[in-house]
C-alpha cells in the first residue's frame, strides 16, 4: 500500500524513538478522526444518548433555580 511505502521511506535511517513517536502520533490522529466522523454521523442522524445520571443532574439544577 502507498502509505506503508511512504512511512518506510520517511523513517529510513531514523532511530527507534522517532519511529515510535511517528507511529503513536499517527495512530492517535487516526483514532481521533474516526471518533469525530462517528460523532458527526450520529449528529446527522439525530441519534441521542440517554444517560439517566445526566438527566437527574439537569432536572435537579432546574428545580433549584
Amino acid at each position: 500500500m502507498w502509505f506503508i511505502e511512504f512511512f518506510k521511506k520517511s523513517l529510513e535511517g531514523r532511530g527507534f524513538y522517532p519511529t515510535l513517536m511517528v507511529i503513536v502520533s499517527w495512530t492517535y490522529a487516526a483514532v481521533v478522526v474516526c471518533i469525530l466522523l462517528y460523532q458527526l454521523f450520529l449528529y446527522t442522524l439525530g441519534i441521542k444518548y440517554n444517560n439517566d445520571a445526566f438527566g437527574k443532574e439537569t432536572s435537579e439544577k432546574k428545580k433549584e433555580q
